[in-house]
């Protein structure tokens, strides 16, 4: 009687692990429609991120030439900058710009532009070099403009873009470059000045005397 009892489990275990071993290779029949079911698999491979996406890349290269954010270009003057902020219904400078009470000659931060947080941008950074614009990074409101929304946009404006990781996607036509990061970050930066300005910073580092760094950090706390 054993033996028999053995016999029938082994037969019920060979009918069982086959069956799980084919759900995950499954895919419905679409009643005999091959065409539909390429379709959508194509659809599929278009729309989602797949492994070799986030192995880390270099910016995608594209034709459509990059301008910048909206009406502010890389590449205008401070003020320039500034009235084309002021003119937009979406972004805010501090009162002092608002207001239109500042110095632009006088002022100390010339290399450095920042936005008020609103509905629309908690934040927003605009870096200057020789009066030029050569960065511009906006935060998004997440609630307001999530990162797929922006990814969307992007891919539609200037083709696929590249995913450096899996939180960072990146174009670049030439020397500028376009950076797309989670949550809702979008950077529009010239390369060229991003590197010239690295080197001179850091010779501006090597030419300072050697300090004692422990010190002057334990100092600075």
């Amino acid at each position: 009687m054993k033996k028999y009892i053995f016999i029938l489990m082994f037969l019920y275990a060979c009918c069982l692990f086959p069956q799980y071993a084919t759900n995950d290779a499954y895919v419905p029949n679409n009643n005999g429609n091959t065409q539909q079911t390429e379709e959508n698999n194509q659809n599929n491979n278009n729309e989602y991120i797949t492994n070799d996406a986030i192995m880390g890349r270099k910016p995608a290269v594209i034709d459509t030439p990059i301008t910048g954010f909206k009406n502010i270009t890389l590449g205008a003057t401070r003020e320039d900058t500034i009235n084309a902020i002021l003119s937009d219904n979406t972004m805010t400078l501090p009162k002092q710009y608002m207001t239109g009470t500042v110095d632009l000659n006088a002022e100390e931060s010339a290399t450095f532009l920042a936005l008020e947080e609103n509905k629309f941008y908690k934040s927003g950074y605009f870096i200057f070099k020789d009066n030029a614009l050569y960065s511009i990074t906006i935060y998004f409101q997440p609630n307001q403009v999530d990162f797929l929304e922006l990814l969307s946009a992007l891919n539609a404006k200037y083709t696929k873009g590249s995913f450096l990781n899996a939180n960072t996607v990146a174009w670049q036509n030439g020397n500028i470059r376009i950076i797309l990061e989670r949550p809702s970050i979008i950077k529009y930066i010239n390369m060229n000045n991003v590197t010239t300005t690295s080197d001179t910073r850091i010779k501006e580092k090597e030419a300072v005397p050697h300090q004692n760094t422990r010190k002057s950090i334990l100092e600075g706390l």
